[in-house]
């Protein structure tokens, strides 16, 4: 019997340990945060130099389960807008020029937006 419980207690443990890493990937500080989302549209800020794979997971895990979901990163969130319009073409040019990247769900794609000198 003292087995069982000790082994039910780490089942525990285990399950706790993997809802809680898997709960809200984008939420802790060394990752991407999201400031603010509309229905189809997120704005997310992600520390400087995350690489592709980086951000392609950090757009995923933003979407959820939504298809339609377009995931707008900046690495600096001073340059992000604060609120996520309903659609793309709302964002403010001034906005879209310092995004870095743009996750697009529905096709499982990364548009990289880095300015080439």
């Amino acid at each position: 019997m003292k087995h069982c419980i000790q082994f039910f207690s780490l089942v525990c443990l285990f399950a706790t340990i993997n809802m809680s890493a898997h709960a809200n990937p984008a939420a802790t500080s060394k990752q991407c945060t999201v400031k603010d989302r509309s229905e189809s549209l997120v704005i997310m800020v992600c520390p400087p130099h995350f690489d592709n794979t980086a951000w392609k997971d950090a757009g995923k895990a933003a979407c959820v389960s939504a298809l339609m979901c377009n995931v707008w990163i900046w690495e600096d969130a001073a340059k992000a807008p604060n609120k996520a319009p309903a659609t793309d073409s709302d964002l403010p040019k001034s906005h879209v020029a310092t995004a870095v990247a743009i996750w697009v769900n529905d096709s499982e794609s990364l548009i990289s937006l880095r300015k080439v000198k």
